[in-house]
């Protein structure tokens, strides 16, 4: 963990792929996890430092996935290394209906963001800075971690 912590690369119109104000964490996947898919740590783990350690795709529905962190920014299979960006900006995986500004939490939908609401008991874990395109939006995630 504490892999990067590199937040002063300032060329204009870089785009997302480079590290334009955002700060990245190394994680062990316990599941497959694809791209953009929001992550939490595996609070199943029986050791206590793996709980730190591992990660999944955060999930509403599962008490021991609700611990958001980021998003990956690789897709891995179990066991293999994932980079989650867990400030700044990054492309992510959100529910059809995120519109820019929205407010996200961890939704329904394993890996997916879902747009936040009053009656959702769930932290904000990062900002839509536009609109989805097919599940996709550009946002930035409010560290948790």
């Amino acid at each position: 963990m504490a892999t990067q912590t590199l937040l002063q690369y300032l060329e204009a119109g870089a785009g997302v792929a480079a590290m334009h104000r955002r700060q990245v964490e190394t994680f062990l996947a316990s599941e497959a996890i694809t791209e953009m898919d929001l992550v939490a740590v595996d609070l199943s783990k029986s050791d206590d430092s793996d709980k730190a350690l591992y990660i999944v795709q955060a999930d509403s529905a599962t008490a021991t996935a609700k611990l958001a962190v980021g998003f990956a920014l690789n897709s891995a299979a179990a066991g293999e290394k994932v980079d989650v960006c867990v400030a700044g900006i990054c492309q992510a995986n959100v529910d059809g209906a995120t519109a820019q500004g929205d407010f996200l939490c961890i939704g329904s939908t394993a890996g997916q963001a879902g747009v936040f609401a009053e009656s959702i008991a769930a932290p904000i874990i990062a900002i839509a800075s536009e609109a989805d395109t097919s599940n996709e939006a550009t946002v930035f995630v409010i560290k948790q971690f």
